[in-house]
C-alpha cells in the first residue's frame, strides 16, 4: 500500500513539473518579460532576441535612428531655463545633435519683431543717459 501511494505522488509530481514546463515554454506566457520590463525599465534580452530575429525576417526593414536620450532626472535643466532663461549646455548640445540627426529640418527662419527695448528705457529713465554699450 505505502509503495503505492509513493508511486501515485512521483507520478503526480512528474505530471505536475512537464505541465509547468510546458507553460513555461509556450510563446504567449510573457509574464516573465512583463515582470523583467516593469522592473528594469526594458524588455528582456530573451525578447529583444526575439524582436531583432523578427526583424531580420521582415521585407521591409525599418532604418535604425539615434534616439538621443534626455536627462532621467530634469531637475538641472529646469533649474537652469528658470534661472539664466535658456537651456543648459547639455541640453543645448543635445537639441543641436538631433536637429542635425533628423531627416526633415524644421524651418528656422525667424519672424521679424519689434525689438524689446524695456531695459533702455528702464536705464534711461533711472540715470538719464542710454545704456553703454
Amino acid at each position: 500500500m505505502r509503495t503505492k501511494s509513493i508511486l501515485l505522488t512521483g507520478a503526480l509530481l512528474i505530471g505536475a513539473n512537464a505541465l509547468m514546463a510546458v507553460q513555461a515554454a509556450s510563446a504567449n506566457n510573457n509574464w516573465i518579460d512583463q515582470l523583467y520590463k516593469a522592473k528594469l525599465g526594458r524588455s528582456s534580452p530573451a525578447e529583444e532576441a526575439r524582436l531583432r530575429a523578427e526583424g531580420a525576417n521582415t521585407a521591409f526593414r525599418e532604418d535604425p535612428t539615434v534616439v538621443v536620450a534626455g536627462p532621467a532626472n530634469p531637475w538641472l535643466e529646469q533649474f537652469y531655463r528658470k534661472k539664466l532663461g535658456r537651456n543648459s549646455p547639455m541640453e543645448e548640445s543635445r537639441l543641436k545633435a538631433e536637429g542635425a540627426n533628423t531627416a526633415f529640418r524644421e524651418d528656422t527662419t525667424r519672424q521679424a519683431r519689434p525689438a524689446n527695448n524695456w531695459f533702455e528705457n528702464f536705464y534711461k529713465a533711472k540715470f538719464g543717459r542710454s545704456v553703454p554699450k
